[in-house]
């Protein structure tokens, strides 16, 4: 049930659709718990609170209008509602929340929760009450470096790269009806050799009748199947698709999967999913899209918007980043340091842009750490694994949170146990344990290497010395950051597809701009539009130099904060016609 007066009406969860929702978004009283003592004092029922937040922008974003001088580590939002779709169970549902929620409906805790990036979801149905009803959710987000935070800072220390922290509710609150066991996922591994769809699919308990798929075009189906799910929490259907029409960005075509709960012939859960028929695969130094080689032209994307900071202020501002990437050539996105709205991953389906999907990090190594980002993590994957563009799976970016893998045998265990839990949830993609240098684990070989970033050597060599040798430095010894080779010793990336995954990050303002000594690029800063164009130009051709790569990853799309070295500034205006820098990335690639 849509209501467009409300900030990002849409449905906000893109597959699994249902016919009804509610959603909630929209003014929620706020208040500042310093303290600590709002559950000392009952809080949670019956008490109107003083400050005023919209929701889904997070604390510290404009659009939230939350105006608070200084944000506390523990918050509470409040807000009454009427409308409520009814069913065998109701859900409350909380796109993200930063960072530890208690969700209460009528004075009732209905649900709790860790993590600032994956999905809360609550059962109310037995809190509601006839009429008006009250939902207050306490949230706790203290400045730590032992829980995965991405670019967030937190406390006295801020790196060069980190940007202001983000508070509370940043995506969708809403309400949806189920039945007594209902469809809880979806998703699909297509086979291109066998043109085999493999259908998966969970329900939220075992169910004991049928489960019946239907793959449509257009509203005719190409292919159905049927079976019974025996009681089991999820079940497996494949499907063959005779004369498949293959998802790519070239061609970013989606199927719809229709999913039924059968019990004899009557339907108890049906939802709808759209789904893209292609295959990632690695083979030997090669990265293969639906069989052929693929050469990736990436840019790295922090995901941070005018206004919403963390949210977008509308679904059509999620789409138009997607368009930009496209029309500046670009047919991959890396999502840094974030897990996105998965709207965004929505638009990125429909138009054709391929992704790399990034766990944040934290970067105090502490069995906080390890938990907190493994459980997210899990749920990540599961989250977005229907994505026909999400193509890899990233859980670490250069060795944040594990600082000394190299020689702590617990952490580095981390990296690569996670890179086998992702390929447990996910075999149908790569993963990529520790993107950028130190490679323990993982199906691809990821290099960091920045022009004028104070290592010794050019750009094209240290590239070149580094794809012969995977033992060399891709920091050298006495560097802030430490050493850091770009493989651990026994592990050997040589035979994997070689990819430079950040480059770039080109500093510019426009001329007669006073510099403030606070912003961040690497290199020199060019002194104009011409003087930036050839920089540009000439580490293309660089990169275009080295046969080995089969694809890079450019610093960055847009500035943010102080890092002033996006190609777009912040509002999204080129800081060159997009036609010049379409024609200098995209064309990016091999020789000949």
């Amino acid at each position: 049930m849509y209501r467009p007066h409300i900030p990002r009406p849409e449905y906000p969860r893109p597959e699994l659709l249902r016919a009804s929702f509610v959603n909630l978004n929209g003014r929620f009283e706020l208040a500042a718990d310093a303290d600590d003592r709002g559950l000392s004092e009952g809080w949670e029922s019956g008490r109107s609170f003083e400050g005023r937040v919209v929701v889904p922008f997070p604390l510290e974003a404009e659009l939230s209008e939350a105006r608070l001088d200084e944000i506390p580590p523990v918050v509470w939002y409040r807000r009454e509602f009427e409308e409520c779709p009814r069913g065998a169970r109701t859900l409350l549902h909380i796109g993200a929340c930063d960072y530890e929620s208690e969700v209460f409906v009528n004075g009732r805790s209905v649900g709790r929760h860790r993590g600032g990036y994956d999905p809360i979801t609550c059962e109310v149905g037995h809190a509601l009450r006839p009429g008006c009803n009250e939902l207050v959710v306490r949230v706790e987000d203290p400045a730590t470096w032992t829980r995965p935070r991405g670019k967030q800072a937190a406390g006295a220390f801020r790196s060069p790269v980190d940007y202001d922290a983000v508070t509370g509710i940043w995506q969708t609150v809403w309400l949806e009806a189920v039945p007594e066991v209902s469809i809880r996922e979806v998703h699909t591994r297509y086979d291109h050799a066998a043109r085999e769809l493999a259908v998966h699919v969970g329900f939220s308990s075992g169910w004991p009748g049928d489960v019946a798929v239907f793959l449509e075009e257009g509203g005719r189906c190409i292919a159905s199947g049927r079976r019974e799910a025996l009681g089991r929490p999820e079940a497996y259907q494949p499907l063959v698709v005779p004369e498949p029409r293959l998802w790519s960005p070239e061609d970013p075509h989606l199927l719809d999967l229709r999913v039924q709960l059968l019990d004899g012939d009557v339907v108890v859960d049906e939802t709808t999913t759209p789904v893209g028929l292609r295959e990632i695969l690695v083979s030997g130094d090669q990265l293969l899209l639906n069989g052929e080689p693929r050469y990736l032209r990436g840019v790295l994307d922090q995901g941070y918007f005018p206004g919403g900071w963390y949210t977008a202020a509308s679904d059509a501002e999620l789409r138009r980043d997607v368009e930009l990437t496209r029309a500046l050539g670009f047919d991959c996105a890396r999502k840094h340091q974030k897990a996105e709205d998965p709207r965004w991953l929505h638009w990125a389906d429909r138009l054709g842009l391929l992704v790399w999907s990034e766990m944040p990090s934290g970067r105090d190594f502490t069995t906080e750490l390890a938990t907190d980002l493994v459980a997210q993590w899990t749920a990540l994957v599961r989250r977005d694994r229907s994505h026909a563009s999400v193509m890899a799976w990233v859980p670490f970016n250069e060795s944040w949170g594990v600082w000394r893998q190299a020689d702590r045998p617990e952490q580095r265990a981390l990296v690569e146990g996670v890179v086998g839990l992702t390929r447990a949830l996910d075999p149908s993609r790569p993963v990529i344990g520790n993107d950028g240098w130190e490679y323990a684990a993982g199906d691809l070989y990821t290099l960091h290497v920045y022009e004028g970033d104070d290592t010794e050597g050019s750009l094209a060599e240290r590239i070149r010395s580094l794809v012969a040798d995977p033992g060399g430095d891709v920091i050298p010894d006495g560097h802030v950051l430490g050493r850091r080779r770009a493989a651990l010793p026994g592990a050997d990336p040589s035979r994997l597809p070689v990819l430079l995954t950040e480059c770039g990050g080109v500093g510019y303002l426009d001329p007669g701009t006073e510099r403030p000594r606070d912003l961040f690029a690497y290199g020199d800063w060019p002194e104009d539009a011409a003087e930036l164009e050839e920089r540009l130009r000439r580490i293309a051709a660089v990169i275009s130099d080295v046969p080995e790569l089969r694809g890079f990853v450019w610093t960055q799309l847009t500035d943010v904060q102080q890092e002033c070295n996006g190609l777009l500034r912040f509002d999204r205006e080129p800081k060159l016609p997009i036609g010049l820098l379409r024609e200098i990335l995209g064309g990016i690639g091999p020789r000949g």
